[in-house]
């Protein structure tokens, strides 16, 4: 017949005392609940919950601390008890779970979202299309958008309503593009840390849906049959010669304002009648930019001699 052991009771575990040795002295003294759990009450008094088992792998006899009475109650040992046993039914070991578990709370803990978000930052200024200025206005962002609302929690808590309620006031007060930004920006964080395994998904993956889109507001362009009517009104204003040249050369060259105001002539072939205009958005300042190749028509080149005429410096426009 199988051996039972007597389950504690509160009553026992409260009047418990050190053993008393032959020679008068306190002695550590055990009472045991059975299934492995046992209290230990040291020889000063102190009562210490011990789980007793064997371990899955090695098969060695070891013990487990449950913390101390009356801390831990009885009704709490006994729970941690059933959650050991049941671990080990399933061949995993309660020290090594229980270890995985503070470590995985540590690393959490350290894993906020402002460090995340600064790892981010960082990792992005090694890419391309990060320019110094653009750094600058996305470091604002973090600091200004994000990082009030979310920089103290562990990543891994962040949650869509948490999202929907920091972002909302943007829309509240009108401001959609900022919304718009600050919601990118987010969610580029986001995706580092599920890439990086600091969060199983991303639940804000789809938040801007919820929020209005701003709207966009294109360029005035001018239609083809009102070209005649500018060239005309643009040959008898009363501007800056230089000014005016410049006007046709993006007519001419079908460039942005910037790139045509700031050509040089070192990037000009006028033997093969080509323009290398260097792409600077998003590249940083020490690197050149890449390399976007314009045909010059005879028009352009026409207007590139009388340019000439009067400046000969580096910029094609002195203005520049």
């Amino acid at each position: 017949m199988a051996r039972t052991t007597k389950p504690l009771t509160n009553t026992e575990i409260e009047k418990a005392k050190p053993k008393i040795d032959k020679d008068g002295k306190p002695t550590k003294n055990t009472l045991t609940d059975g299934q492995g759990l046992f209290l230990l009450v040291t020889s000063n008094g102190s009562k210490l919950w011990r789980f007793n088992y064997y371990k899955p792998n090695s098969k060695k006899r070891t013990e487990m601390s449950f913390g101390t009475f009356p801390n831990v109650s009885l009704q709490d040992a006994r729970i941690k008890r059933a959650e050991c046993r049941e671990l080990l039914a399933k061949g995993i070991d309660p020290q090594d779970h229980r270890e995985q578990q503070q470590q995985a709370q540590q690393a959490e803990l350290l894993n906020t979202y402002e460090a995340v978000a600064w790892a981010w930052f960082e990792y992005r200024k090694s890419k391309r299309n990060f320019s110094e200025g653009y750094q600058k206005d996305v470091e604002s962002l973090i600091r200004r958008n994000l990082l009030p609302h979310f920089g103290h929690l562990p990543i891994s808590q962040i949650t869509a309503p948490m999202a929907l309620k920091a972002f909302k006031q943007y829309q509240d007060e009108g401001k959609l593009e900022k919304l718009k930004r600050t919601i990118q920006k987010h969610n580029e964080i986001m995706t580092y840390a599920l890439h990086r395994e600091l969060i199983p998904f991303n639940p804000t993956a789809n938040i801007s849906k919820e929020f209005d889109s701003p709207t966009v507001e294109h360029f005035k362009t001018i239609k083809p049959e009102d070209l005649g009517e500018f060239i005309y009104t643009l040959n008898n204003a009363q501007i800056h010669l230089q000014t005016r040249y410049l006007i046709l050369w993006q007519l001419l060259t079908m460039t942005r304002p910037n790139e045509a105001a700031t050509a040089k002539y070192e990037d000009i072939d006028e033997r093969s009648r080509i323009w290398t205009v260097y792409i600077q958005k998003g590249i940083k300042q020490d690197e050149r930019g890449r390399e976007h190749k314009i045909t010059l028509s005879r028009q352009a080149m026409a207007l590139l001699r009388e340019i000439k005429k009067l400046s000969g410096e580096r910029f094609i426009y002195s203005l520049a």
